[in-house]
């Protein structure tokens, strides 16, 4: 689980992601830790990422036990991640290559 990004359920209801960039027995050591959030677009629903803890440094330690759920997020997901917090790599879904020809 270490260095990759992971989603939080906690079990007050909040929705986290953050790089998990230590894992004790006890804690999980977060880099950049967002806040997932839904809000009103026009096409509906849609989800955003807020600041989560913006007055703390760049860790934090989450306890375990005030996890719920836990889980590697959709791609796209982790790709807006990356590009906020990240150094802006993306992964291409496949779809988006579909009909790609690698010139000769």
């Amino acid at each position: 689980m270490n260095g990759k990004v992971i989603a939080f359920r906690m079990i007050n209801g909040d929705d986290i992601i953050a790089e998990v960039f230590n894992t004790y027995s006890e804690v999980y050591e977060l880099k950049n830790p967002a806040q997932i959030v839904l809000q009103n677009t026009e096409k509906g629903m849609g989800v955003a990422l807020a600041p989560f803890m913006p007055f703390a440094g760049e860790n934090i330690n989450l306890q375990k036990t005030a996890v719920a759920v836990h889980c590697e997020p959709d791609q796209n997901m982790v790709n807006e991640y990356n590009r906020i917090f990240g150094a802006g790599i993306q992964v291409a879904p496949a779809s988006a290559l579909a009909g790609f020809q690698v010139a000769k």
